[in-house]
């Protein structure tokens, strides 16, 4: 038996803590999954996995479930040990003898780690300036000791870094030498060294996240290890491509065309072109986290989230400034009305499921999909005489990133057209609802799979995991008025709802998902049918 630990008894340092929340660094999100996750994956088949977290940490529930799945026991530990005394804490309470134990630090992923080897320490060159424990060798390969090198120092240009994973293959002389050391690890792994021949292994790969800057590093490298169809990250550019030119077409031109007001809150766009039969465009690669993981595996206090939605607010204003010569009800009613019932239709055709039953949620009678739809567009005040103006027509969570330094918030991926012809005009409360469908609808959740449905035949019910924010972002919504639209205004909230059911043909890959998009467009309209029948 071997005692694997991954170490992350501690929450995150100041600058990770102001991006993310005081989380453990296990639990940093990594695009739609929690570091942990990746961790576990590299140690798959090497046996039962223990979790060092704070015994103050309030593990999520759907966290606890996945763990629980993936055989992982969670060991919590108080708060302010050093590191080499939250070992020995770990180590005493799980009892685990003398065994071979294996460490990972919290923030390290390492693909292909030494899983069967004792007695190895995994090494790396040196990645960037912050402090770390160099690793000096002799000949044979062979650990002579650990050495940490301050921050800023070029250190041994020729000693390899200790990269995070250790393998020792006596846990009793482990304890034995953190314990003499008083808890000091890299003198304990010393001390250890001394009683106990320990080789160097070198990683294949060695991605940190325990730092702001190499954290964005390396959540580039795991998001450009991914087989992507359409999106090329090199960490200078973005690149975007795809067979349909015209959407190609269109969002480029939104991206050149949007006046500089709007462009600030933009993407830079680099250039456009056509590569192997596919149309392409290039935008300026932002180190910025998405705030779809901001909400769902962050823990960002109330103030963050504040300035998070007024530079939302900002952005909708500047965009309701540029005027176009259309008709906004026009703009919605196709992007929201029409085109609702047009992928309703395709749904049914492709799922057989129909869209014209009476359906239920949580045991309360409601409407059928169609029904739903129809019902929803007079609710959209489809004649009230505005004017198109700029939109960006896809404002979810998942296509804006947060810059904390500057407070402002940066968009990406605009739809750039409502019909045939790239434009950047259509209307406010699309963009109003397409932020409120990750706020009120909490689409981001569904899309991470953070939520529980159950369905019996056609009653639905739907319970999404608690978020700490979730009550600031749905206030400062309803409290947010652009040109005369509040945020949380009936027609913002009718074309919201329809969007969860305009979505479901876009969805045919998760059966999954597109069951709690309906389940979620009834929640959506039980609220919306109670103000409506109220105003009545």
């Amino acid at each position: 038996m071997t005692v694997r630990l991954i170490m992350s008894g501690a929450v995150v340092g100041q600058e990770l803590a102001a991006e993310f929340g005081p989380l453990p660094p296990a639990f940093l999100p990594v695009g739609v999954q929690r570091l942990y996750e990746l961790q576990l994956k590299s140690l798959e088949g090497a046996g039962p996995v223990h979790l060092v977290l704070p015994e103050t940490f309030a593990v999520p529930e759907h966290d606890a479930t996945r763990l629980a799945e993936l055989g992982v026991e969670v060991v919590p530990i108080p708060e302010g040990l050093k590191l080499g005394e939250a070992v020995v804490y770990a180590l005493n309470a799980i009892g685990a003898g003398d065994v071979p134990v294996h460490l990972l630090h919290g923030d390290t992923l390492i693909p292909g780690p030494p899983k069967d080897r004792h007695d190895v320490i995994v090494g790396a060159p040196r990645a960037s300036e912050y402090a770390w424990a160099e690793m000096e060798t002799d000949a044979a390969g062979r650990v002579v000791s650990l050495v940490t090198t301050p921050a800023g120092e070029d250190g041994h240009e020729d000693w390899p870094l200790a990269a995070g994973y250790f393998a020792f293959g006596s846990g009793l002389d482990l304890l034995r030498s953190l314990t003499r050391l008083r808890g000091d690890f890299i003198g304990g792994v010393n001390h250890y060294l001394q009683g106990r021949p320990v080789r160097l292994v070198e990683a294949a790969d060695w991605l940190d996240f325990g730092h702001l800057t190499t954290f964005f590093r390396s959540r580039l490298a795991v998001t450009t290890a991914r087989a992507f169809n359409t999106v090329r990250i090199d960490g200078l550019t973005a690149r975007k491509s795809s067979h349909d030119t015209a959407k190609m077409r269109a969002e480029a031109h939104w991206l050149q065309a949007a006046p500089p007001p709007v462009q600030i809150y933009t993407a830079r766009l680099l250039g456009f072109g056509l590569e192997q039969g596919r149309a392409f465009y290039e935008t300026e690669y932002e180190f910025l986290p998405v705030l779809s993981e901001l909400v769902v595996h962050g823990d960002l206090p109330r103030k963050p989230w504040l300035r998070i939605m007024g530079s939302l607010e900002d952005l909708l204003a500047a965009l309701a400034r540029v005027r176009g010569e259309g008709s906004g009800d026009a703009a919605l009613r196709r992007l929201a009305a029409e085109k609702t019932l047009e992928r309703l239709d395709a749904f049914e055709r492709a799922t057989g499921q129909s869209v014209s039953a009476p359906m239920r949620y949580a045991g309360r009678p409601c409407p059928s999909l169609v029904d739903i739809a129809e019902a929803l567009a007079p609710a959209m005040d489809l004649a009230s005489g505005r004017f198109e103006c700029a939109m960006h027509g896809d404002l979810c969570f998942s296509n804006v990133l947060w810059d904390s330094r500057v407070r402002r918030i940066k968009v990406i991926d605009p739809r750039g057209a409502v019909r045939e012809s790239p434009s950047l005009f259509g209307d406010l409360r699309y963009d109003l609802a397409k932020l409120a469908h990750s706020v009120v609808g909490r689409y981001d959740q569904i899309i991470a799979g953070r939520y529980r449905l159950d369905r019996h035949g056609g009653d639905y019910a739907l319970q999404f995991e608690p978020v700490a924010c979730q009550a600031w972002l749905e206030g400062a919504l309803a409290d947010m008025t652009v040109d005369g639209v509040g945020g949380l205004s009936e027609p913002v909230r009718a074309v919201m709802a329809s969007l969860f059911l305009s979505m479901l043909p876009l969805h045919a890959d998760r059966p999954d998902r597109q069951q709690a998009f309906i389940g979620n467009a009834l929640r959506l309209w039980q609220g919306l049918d109670a103000g409506l029948k109220a105003a009545a």
